[in-house]
């Protein structure tokens, strides 16, 4: 899944409307930056810790890793990268907020950055994806760069590459064969609105909690399930304590690997053209692999035998769609340029 895409007339429209910058974009120097840029003189060396959430198997990480020894090798060993999985360095909002602060270089960010960017949450907007290519040529092409400008002006931080999370599956230790099955349920969400939005479209219970208390949240009943993508389920052990998981591919998750933008104008050119073109290759790498590490993780769950997976039917998954429909709603209202967003990624989709 290579494939990329060139710009429509409606993403440069949009691209010209904004004067952001972003993923990809102008160098958007900021306070206490290089206004000039980076140089070509000799580059002292810099480490980049690099924060996470993810287990060290999962394809996030792997993924990292790769990044980490091209940057190393690219850079003749000027910019040393140390890695930080698990929520070493703090829960996803805490070290988010670490690299707008600068104090540490990069991380692996969800779509809590919406707090620097509302726009971004959309790109979690229920069933707004069809299918893995479909999300990776919207994502990682024009209207990607588009959904991430004003990220420096906003946060302080430079999107360097949007990679994937996945399709959301739900688990839970009760049956959900049907709509009626789901309601009452205690389902823990993070703690960011659409998510809450859209159980609650279900009549679902959230239960916000970070990464990190997940597992011991269903070990203890706390709550009944979780919604997370395949191989966070299998690499973060929860399906050990869930009975079912339903293949609902409600939504999918990116995730947006984000620099401090004032480490990034500390970078001479040469370090900078490292850290891009190895971002670039690790980043294609992780869409290469994350297909397969979904459809592996499904399996290992299923051979488990702990738990069954449901593969709703269409009836099933019409009745999602037509309950979670109401979060555009929720989105739309919090500035008009998000539903512009959604009308070119539509636009698209009925383009190819």
């Amino acid at each position: 899944m290579k494939k990329r895409f060139k710009a429509t007339a409606m993403v440069l429209a949009l691209a010209l409307s904004l004067s952001l910058a972003g993923c990809g974009g102008s160098n958007g120097s900021t306070a206490g930056s290089n206004p000039g840029g980076g140089n070509s003189t000799a580059a002292e060396t810099k480490t980049i810790k690099f924060a996470h959430w993810f287990a060290e198997d999962h394809p996030q990480h792997l993924s990292m890793l790769k990044f980490k020894e091209l940057l190393e090798e690219r850079s003749n060993g000027t910019l040393k990268v140390e890695i930080y999985p698990n929520s070493q360095l703090g829960s996803e909002d805490v070290y988010d907020q670490s690299v707008s602060q600068g104090t540490v270089e990069m991380g692996c960010a969800g779509t809590n950055i919406q707090m620097y960017l509302p726009r971004i949450a959309v790109s979690e907007a229920p069933f707004l994806f069809n299918g893995w290519e479909d999300a990776e040529e919207i994502l990682t092409g024009e209207i990607g760069e588009a959904l991430t400008d004003g990220l420096i002006e906003g946060g302080n931080m430079r999107c360097l590459a949007i990679t994937v999370n996945g399709f959301r599956q739900t688990s839970s230790n009760k049956p959900m064969y049907s709509m009626d099955d789901m309601k009452g349920q205690k389902l823990r969400t993070p703690n960011i609105p659409h998510f809450i939005q859209m159980m609650d479209c279900l009549g679902v219970t959230s239960v916000p909690m970070a990464m990190s208390e997940i597992f011991n949240a269903l070990e203890t009943k706390v709550a009944d399930g979780q919604e997370n993508p395949y191989p966070t389920i299998y690499t973060s052990s929860f399906y050990e304590v869930q009975k079912y998981v339903l293949e609902s591919n409600h939504m999918f998750s990116p995730n947006f690997w984000v620099i401090n933008e004032n480490f990034y104008q500390s970078l001479s050119d040469e370090q900078r053209e490292a850290l891009e073109s190895s971002i670039a290759e690790a980043a294609e790498y992780n869409w290469d692999i994350s297909i397969e590490a979904d459809n592996n993780a499904k399996a290992n769950i299923e051979a488990a035998g702990n738990t069954t997976i449901i593969v709703p039917d269409e009836a099933f998954k019409q009745q999602m769609r037509e309950a979670m429909s109401p979060v555009y709603d929720y989105f739309y209202e919090k500035s008009p340029d998000i539903e512009d967003w959604v009308k070119m990624v539509r636009e698209y989709q009925a383009a190819h």
